[in-house]
């Protein structure tokens, strides 16, 4: 059973759930952890501290902001900046363009086609999928462009929460690059105090010839994951979720001594191109396959979807022209990711330092927006957790 559902026959858990598993809490676990800590002083202005908890922009899905950096920036005077202003406006552009051009265009046919997984075939089931890994990364990194755009308007910038995840070479990599936020806020407040508490309790250099720091990152890594796979639902497809991405980072830091000495008898350089590119779909086909699991309805759909995607057997379901427009969408995201990634010299797509130019693509991406976007297509995917 989904908190959807859950939501549905309770009222009272309709306002439970939302209360107590949403970033909002994040906020405030972060601000006590900190206080605890000694970084930082209580806030003695409620208002600082209402804005900071309630801050429109990041309250439904982030990013989650450190005390360290929100609250000097409510304290600062604020003055207009137009710069500021027209970067908030082009960075809510392009996150409305991932959401409406892209994200909703993918969702049609990943939701046809995992909305009716005993009618699908397996090929249809690994287009569904790769589609969904775009979908969500421009569902949710739309929502952020949006949401920091606000806050540049306002006057204020927030942590940018996605650093081209698609380029990823390791699953490690992955998590540096993917809801940066979330991911430090579990790192310092989950994954290293486990680890520095097993450290204390574990005196044995080894266990059963592994090395005990292993054995504590395992530990340390799947419990962090599998929480956070709880947190997005209570169905058992959410914790394998979790509970891959645990495993995955086990083995990556088990096997590391190996790899490295492998790649040095193989001379393998891992700067060159070939190996980079290697390393992104690896890693690409990891975190795909285990989204699986998060779009699954259920563990049994997810492990009857995996099941066909073995057999890769049965016709195709297609709709070509939402095939096509998704296509097209994905390889325009990609060609501006790559510009990007090659010269990250700003957080906008279309930075130049021509004028006309610039302000030509993002017209013309206005253009785009109200003649491809879906405007009647469902909300941010991480609006229910």
């Amino acid at each position: 059973t989904s908190i959807k559902e859950l939501s549905e026959d309770d009222s009272l858990l309709r306002i439970i759930l939302p209360a107590g598993l949403s970033f909002f809490i994040f906020t405030i676990l972060s601000y006590l952890i900190e206080i605890k800590r000694g970084t930082i002083e209580a806030e003695r202005h409620i208002g600082i501290f209402a804005l900071s908890l309630m801050f429109f922009p990041k309250i439904m899905m982030g990013p989650i902001e450190k005390p360290g950096n929100i609250f000097p920036q409510l304290r600062a005077e604020k003055n207009f900046d137009y710069e500021m202003v027209v970067d908030g406006l082009k960075q809510i552009l392009w996150g409305y363009f991932k959401k409406l051009v892209i994200a909703d265009r993918l969702a049609i046919y990943v939701n046809a086609v995992y909305g009716n997984h005993e009618q699908q075939s397996g090929i249809s089931f690994l287009i569904a999928t790769i589609f969904y890994s775009f979908q969500i990364y421009t569902d949710f990194s739309g929502y952020t462009d949006i949401a920091l755009g606000s806050s540049k308007i306002l006057g204020f910038k927030l942590t940018n929460n996605f650093n081209r995840p698609c380029f990823a070479t390791s699953i490690r990599e992955f998590w540096n690059r993917w809801h940066i936020s979330l991911s430090i806020w579990l790192r310092d407040y989950l994954f290293l105090p486990l680890v520095i508490f097993l450290s204390g309790k574990i005196k044995q250099a080894k266990y059963l010839g592994v090395a005990t720091r292993k054995w504590i990152f395992m530990v340390a890594a799947i419990m962090t994951f599998s929480l956070y796979g709880i947190w997005h639902g209570i169905g058992l497809n959410f914790l394998l979720w979790g509970l891959l991405f645990g495993i995955y980072l086990t083995v990556g830091n088990w096997t590391f001594e190996f790899s490295k000495k492998l790649r040095k008898i193989l001379h393998i350089n891992i700067r060159s191109g070939l190996y980079k590119m290697y390393g992104i779909a690896v890693t690409f086909f990891l975190v795909s396959f285990a989204w699986i699991f998060f779009r699954a309805d259920n563990s049994a759909s997810a492990f009857s979807i995996i099941k066909s995607m073995v057999s890769l057997s049965g016709p195709v379901y297609l709709d070509l022209g939402t095939i096509i427009y998704s296509i097209i969408g994905i390889g325009f995201l990609l060609l501006i990711e790559i510009r990007r990634e090659l010269s990250p010299t700003s957080c906008l797509p279309f930075k130049t330092k021509h004028w006309f130019a610039e302000h030509l693509a993002y017209a013309m991406l206005a253009i785009i927006i109200l003649l491809v976007g879906v405007f009647d297509g469902e909300q941010f995917i991480y609006f229910r957790f």
